[in-house]
């Protein structure tokens, strides 16, 4: 029953904020009031399912520069998490089957953040060339690049569009490890339990005077961040394959590495 309750619950609050959200995206094109709107949201689910979502790494995020943020995805409840603890202005890049849920989709197209059509490659590549153009000019993205949600438990293969973008704005990545969402939603069923959500912001992994040729390299680091960020209580099966990546022949020297 009461996951019921908590179900309904969140249909009423995504009306009433996407509802507020498509208000204040007519009145503010800069889209900011929207992301107040969806901190808002995402809290009001939160305490209503009883998650807690706990912080850690903020030190490494200088709020006067823009990022590309890559993070692990493993349940909706990874977004309510970002937005949760994620400080300062941000935009996600969505797939547009979300536009597509009533109110929140709805609210997610207006406040301009970046729809990626991944059915048409040429309409996804114009969409990360428009996001390339915001993070230049300050604004920080929020990317999964999984692609999609992983249901194994294992940390799944990269895509290329966020380095692709990362490397195009010339803007440090900004790994996140998100542990305990799966616990929220298990995989396969549609239980919404209680619990606790950590979220680590690693070390910025520089892309400045890197190419495209430096893009599995980029992928290598980004994954092991990642994983280092996990919190063995969340996640216990989730045992980095190593932590010490190899430098190949040529490749910068600033370019971080993950802690190991």
């Amino acid at each position: 029953m009461r996951y019921v309750v908590r179900y309904l619950l969140i249909v009423l609050y995504t009306v009433f904020w996407g509802t507020l959200g498509l208000v204040l995206s007519a009145a503010d094109r800069s889209g900011e009031a929207v992301i107040w709107v969806a901190r808002s949201w995402v809290r009001w689910i939160l305490t209503t399912c009883g998650v807690r979502v706990d912080v850690s790494g903020l030190e490494h995020l200088d709020p006067s520069r823009a990022y590309v943020v890559m993070a692990n995805h493993q349940s909706v409840f990874d977004t309510a998490a970002i937005v949760a603890t994620l400080p300062g202005s941000f935009r996600f890049v969505a797939k547009r089957e979300l536009t597509w849920i009533p109110f929140f989709g709805w609210a997610l197209a207006a406040s301009g953040h970046v729809i990626i059509d991944r059915a048409n490659r040429e309409s996804s590549v114009r969409s990360l060339e428009r996001a390339a153009a915001r993070v230049r000019n300050g604004k920080t993205v929020v990317i999964f690049p999984e692609g999609t949600r992983a249901r194994s438990g294992e940390l799944g293969e990269f895509k290329s569009g966020g380095f692709h973008l990362a490397l195009a704005a010339q803007v440090p990545i900004l790994p996140v490890s998100v542990s305990g969402s799966s616990r929220i939603t298990p995989p396969r069923s549609l239980r919404i339990e209680s619990g606790r959500i950590h979220v680590h912001f690693g070390e910025p992994i520089p892309t400045a005077g890197l190419g495209l040729e430096d893009r599995h390299r980029l992928k290598e680091l980004a994954r092991s961040a990642i994983l280092a960020g996990f919190e063995p209580e969340l996640e216990p099966g989730r045992v980095p394959r190593s932590l010490t990546v190899p430098e190949p022949r040529g490749y910068p020297e600033h370019a971080s590495r993950p802690r190991g």
